[in-house]
C-alpha cells in the first residue's frame, strides 16, 4: 500500500520504518519541513515530503501529531484527502501539553473529536503502546508473547486496513468496536502502555472504568517525575541503549492493579 504519515516524533517515524520494511511505499512529512527530517527519512528507508504533499495518491494516511495540533493541520489538508484514503490517528489527550478541549473535558471521547475535526471516519490505533515498545518489542505472526494493539473505529472496511498494519508492523490486533467505546484504551487505562498479549488486552478493556482515568493519569504523572530526566531524553530520542527498561509499562500496570512484567 501507500501509506502517507504525518509527524516524525518517535511513534510516527518507528511506524515508517515498519511499514517500509513490510514492503509499503511510505512517505513522511512533517510541520517542521523536509529538511529537517532528511535524516529521519533515511534511517527509515521512506521518502520525506512536505505536509501538503504527503497525502497525494495515498491509501492511507497516519496522523501521529499532538492532540491539541489536529485542529490547525485540518485547516490544512482541507479538501486535499482523497475520500477513499483510511485516517489513522495515534494520539492522546494531554491537558498539560495540548492545553483543554472542552469538549474532552466534557466527555467526550478522544478519537471522536478527532473525528468530528475531519469530519469523516478515522481509526485509532497504535496510541495504546509506548514509543519503546513499538520500536523493539514487534515479534513474527504467531508467536505467543505477541503484544496487541487495540483498533477502534466506525467504519470496518477501514478498521480492516488497519488491522492489517499492525499486524505488520510486528503485534497482535484487537478489533476494538466503535469509536464511542475507545475510552477503553485512553491514557492511563488497563489497556494503555502495559504490553499486553491478546487475551489480556481484550481482558483488559472489558475491566476500564472511565472515572478512573483523570485519577490514574495524575497519579501516573507524580510516579514518572521520579523517573529522573536522562529516561525522557532517551524516550524522545528514540536512541534506546542496550539493557534499557521502559518503567512507564511498570508504572501504569501498577496502578491498574496488573501483574509485574518480567524482566
Amino acid at each position: 500500500m501507500k501509506i502517507g504519515i504525518i509527524g516524525a516524533g518517535v511513534i510516527g517515524k518507528t511506524l515508517a520504518k515498519k511499514f517500509s520494511e513490510a514492503g509499503h511505499k511510505v512517505t513522511l512529512a512533517d510541520a517542521r519541513g523536509v529538511e529537517s527530517i532528511q535524516a529521519i527519512a533515511n534511517w527509515a528507508s521512506v521518502k520525506a515530503v512536505e505536509v501538503d504533499d504527503v497525502v497525494e495518491d495515498v491509501d492511507v494516511l497516519v496522523v501521529s501529531i499532538p492532540f491539541g495540533n489536529i485542529p490547525d493541520l485540518v485547516k490544512t489538508l482541507e479538501g486535499k484527502i482523497a475520500d477513499d484514503v483510511v485516517i489513522v490517528e495515534t494520539t492522546n489527550y494531554w491537558p498539560h501539553r495540548d492545553n483543554k478541549v472542552e469538549a474532552v473535558e466534557n466527555g467526550m471521547v478522544n478519537s471522536v473529536w478527532v473525528q468530528e475535526q475531519f469530519g469523516r471516519p478515522v481509526v485509532k490505533a497504535f496510541s495504546n503502546i509506548g514509543a519503546y515498545s513499538l520500536a523493539v518489542e514487534g515479534k513474527p505472526k504467531g508467536n505467543k508473547d505477541r503484544i496487541a494493539l487495540a483498533v477502534s473505529g466506525d467504519e470496518q472496511r477501514s478498521k480492516d486496513v488497519v488491522l492489517g498494519l499492525v499486524d505488520d508492523a510486528g503485534f497482535d490486533a484487537v478489533d476494538a468496536g466503535q469509536l464511542e467505546d475507545s475510552w477503553r484504551q485512553q491514557a492511563c487505562s488497563p489497556a494503555y502502555c502495559t504490553d499486553l498479549i491478546l487475551p489480556e488486552l481484550v481482558q483488559a478493556r472489558a475491566s476500564a472504568n472511565r472515572e478512573t482515568l483523570i485519577e490514574k493519569q495524575q497519579l501516573l504523572f507524580s510516579k514518572m517525575q521520579e523517573i529522573g530526566e536522562e529516561y525522557f531524553k532517551i524516550i524522545l530520542s528514540g536512541d534506546y541503549p542496550e539493557g534499557f527498561v521502559d518503567h512507564a509499562v511498570d508504572i501504569v500496570r501498577s496502578i491498574n492493579n496488573l501483574p509485574p512484567r518480567k524482566h
